[in-house]
């Protein structure tokens, strides 16, 4: 009866719609099948490295509701094979499969039932984590389930076992699911051995927090600037009753350490004992982002140079409050003293929602998670050839012609949406809570195609051209001997400059050189331009003279009319890098000759190195983004390997290169790749906990396998909570 009941069962997980199309390989269906399919049934061997057939399904079935790969051959679902796809609500896996790996189906929160054929081994961790709308689990034979395999899975109502004996299960394979939601329908006399099993008995009854204290010298990142002080006082009791305190002018600050003790507290039992008391205040004799923690037996008290000081002494009390994340929190930290300030004044990730659009929620929830690492500027990139994202009242074609299209690259789904100057005044209050500036840029004189789009007039000769679909650079340039180029970059910027409070506007810059500005050489007005300035010449160093042209009049507009400093992608080209401006070194290998040159003109540089910061590039080959127009690896390992200082120090031909000119660093997520909410905190993570520790901490505190071992609590941390990392950071921390 066992037998048929589980065979009965097995029949119905096999059930799909007769309507799929049925294929061996993802290669039998052209680029349209994949974009319109919504049913599909492969039936041969399947790929699972570079364009394989996990990753068109992934990528380019974007309305796939139901997958049938029960008569395929695939032993291993790889990696990420299905990350991220909401739409995904049927699956049935492969009869031969043995192994699941890490973060395979995350997120796929659409998905209703799922069941493990007998012959599986392992599900690896976080396999099926976040998904959702999970109502219903069967598990044939004994498969080992790894860290938060199912965790969040907050849907999930029943779990079908036909094994006698409980199969493996990390402690947290169901973390965020509460005890006695879950009905277990094992075989008839093996309750007991569910009710003590690791990873099982979560399910069926509550289970106490340990008494754990927390290692501060684990948990701690960025790491601070100075050593952490023990004394040898009474440790503080985390599980009982927290009052706050503070002086006037710390409301915002009250409401986040009230959020960080409800999140941590949440579910636990209280400690008798007297409450605790948290102290804020603020000290203006501390640089304005230095803090001072003093942790006792009767609460914690924080002082900042000011509230931004105070928050960051808040963030860092949240992570002494999970000590190494074993569990949400932990129930004890020892008595300690910590002064801690930032090494960089900047701290930044860039964002791009113009190749595929990320959503105004999105984009909270993610300056939610920068502030946690101690980020305090989110850098928008809101233009380019693909698309225009920011209302323009003057201008309303901008996003009513330039804010739709269909496609980027081999992905051919359709990508929209725009921010209204609303929205974006929104975002700038939410931000500021978290003590997040959010720096608008506005791409010149290259990457402007979405603009050419909704006005000829801008480029050279008028040209009509469409949105740009693909990755790379594109030709067509603003026309800087065109009157209405000027009018229009300062009607926009002057619009921007309204809704953006912060101090800087990033202008872009950068590409405007390949090909060598060609498209000016014969166009009529651009030469009218060379003679009145004196230029003679159609050389590449000529042409760059009126980009300069064109940059020194939109600065000049910027910093005179709306007080605002400009920023711009350094290139090698520019000779001169105007007063008061912020440059960029992105372009891989010449970060050297960006800091010597803006060394020469005294202005201030941000480094965001290719070979260390750029995050959408892949953490490990064969990871995500498989598929791509020829992105290097940026390791976690190279993007620690960052010194803001870039080997100038006292002894070097750029003494003081630090102290005067470094502004900050910066992590950059294009998002060519990025298709998903989930796939920007993957990309994102766990690199940018490098950078940020390369940005707050002094170089002499670094120390990379230091970083390694505190990164662990932090990984573990971001899966309970449900922030995606790049997987492979599982085989990592394994090996």
């Amino acid at each position: 009866m066992k037998r048929l009941s589980a065979l009965i069962l097995w029949m119905v997980c096999l059930t799909m719609p007769l309507a799929a199309q049925t294929v061996r390989r993802m290669a039998d269906l052209d680029a349209a099948a994949k974009a319109d399919a919504t049913h599909i049934a492969l039936t041969g061997t399947l790929s699972t490295a570079g364009n394989s057939d996990f990753r068109q399904l992934r990528d380019l079935c974007w309305q796939l509701e139901s997958l049938d790969l029960s008569r395929a051959d695939c032993p291993t679902i790889p990696r990420c094979a299905l990350h991220s796809r909401h739409a995904l609500k049927r699956l049935a896996l492969p009869d031969n499969v043995r192994q699941i790996d890490a973060q395979a189906f995350y997120a796929c929160d659409a998905l209703t039932d799922v069941c493990l054929p007998p012959g599986l081994d392992s599900i690896a961790p976080e396999a099926f984590a976040g998904c959702s709308a999970l109502t219903t689990l069967t598990i044939h034979g004994r498969p080992a389930l790894g860290p938060f395999a199912f965790a969040r899975c907050t849907g999930l109502r029943r779990i079908i076992l036909n094994s006698d004996v409980p199969p493996v299960a990390d402690a947290t394979a169901f973390a965020g699911i509460a005890a006695g939601q879950v009905r277990l329908v094992v075989p008839r006399g093996s309750e007991d051995r569910y009710a003590r099993a690791e990873g099982w008995r979560t399910l069926m009854q509550a289970v106490p927090l340990p008494a754990d204290t927390c290692r501060p010298e684990v948990c701690l990142l960025p790491a601070p600037s100075s050593p952490i002080v023990r004394h040898g006082g009474s440790p503080l009791s985390v599980l009982r009753k927290w009052r706050i305190k503070a002086e006037d002018g710390l409301d915002n600050e009250v409401r986040q350490a009230r959020r960080v003790l409800a999140e941590r507290t949440a579910g636990a039992k209280r400690a008798k004992g007297p409450d605790n008391i948290l102290t804020l205040a603020t000290d203006s004799t501390m640089p304005a982002e230095a803090y001072h923690i003093y942790i006792h037996a009767r609460g914690a008290d924080i002082k900042g140079g000011s509230a931004a000081g105070v928050f960051y002494g808040v963030m860092t009390l949240d992570q002494l409050l999970r000590g190494d994340a074993g569990n949400p929190m932990c129930a004890y930290v020892p008595a300690l003293t910590l002064d801690d300030a930032p090494r960089t004044a900047m701290r930044e990730l860039m964002v791009d929602p113009a190749r595929i659009f990320i959503p105004l929620p999105v984009l909270k929830d993610f300056v939610v998670e920068m502030a946690r690492w101690k980020y305090n500027a989110l850098h928008l990139h809101l233009v380019d050839d693909q698309a225009w994202r920011i209302e323009i009242k003057r201008y309303p074609e901008l996003t009513q012609q330039a804010s739709e299209r269909t496609g980027m690259d081999d992905m051919l789904m359709p990508i929209s949406g725009y921010y209204t100057q609303d929205e974006m005044r929104e975002l700038v209050r939410f931000a500021a809570d978290y003590h997040v500036d959010i720096i608008p840029e506005i791409e010149m004189p290259g990457h402007e195609v979405a603009a050419i789009h909704c006005f000829p007039q801008l480029t050279c000769g008028a040209k009509e051209v469409p949105i740009r679909t693909t990755c790379g650079v594109s030709n067509e340039l603003l026309c800087p001997g065109e009157p209405f180029v000027y009018e229009f970059l300062g009607n926009v910027l002057g619009e921007l400059a309204a809704v953006f409070p912060s101090p800087y506007v990033h202008l872009g810059g950068d590409e405007a050189g390949n090909p060598a500005l060609g498209c000016w050489t014969d166009c009529p007005k651009c030469r009218a331009l060379k003679r009145r300035l004196g230029i003679d010449g159609d050389r590449r160093e000529d042409n760059w003279r009126l980009q300069e042209h064109l940059f020194n009049s939109i600065i000049d507009t910027l910093r005179t009319k709306h007080g605002k400093t400009p920023m711009f992608w350094y290139e090698t080209d520019f000779k001169r890098i105007p007063e008061g401006c912020i440059v960029f070194a992105w372009r891989h290998g010449l970060t050297a000759a960006a800091i010597r040159a803006a060394v020469a003109n005294d202005a201030r540089i941000m480094l965001c190195p290719g070979e260390h910061c750029y995050l959408d590039y892949p953490m490990a080959g064969g990871d995500m983004p498989e598929v791509n127009w020829g992105m290097p690896i940026t390791s976690l390992a190279q993007t620690y390997r960052l010194d803001p200082a870039w080997g100038f120090g006292p002894a070097s031909d750029c003494p003081t290169f630090e102290e005067r000119h470094l502004a900050g660093v910066a992590g950059t997520l294009w998002s060519e790749c990025i298709n998903s909410p989930e796939r920007l905190y993957y990309q994102a993570f766990p690199r940018a906990l490098a950078l940020a520790e390369a940005g707050w901490t002094p170089q002499a505190r670094r120390d990379a396998a230091d970083f390694d071992r505190r990164l662990q609590a932090a990984l573990r941390d971001m899966a309970r909570r449900g922030i995606c990392r790049s997987a492979v950071t599982w085989q990592q921390a394994a090996h």
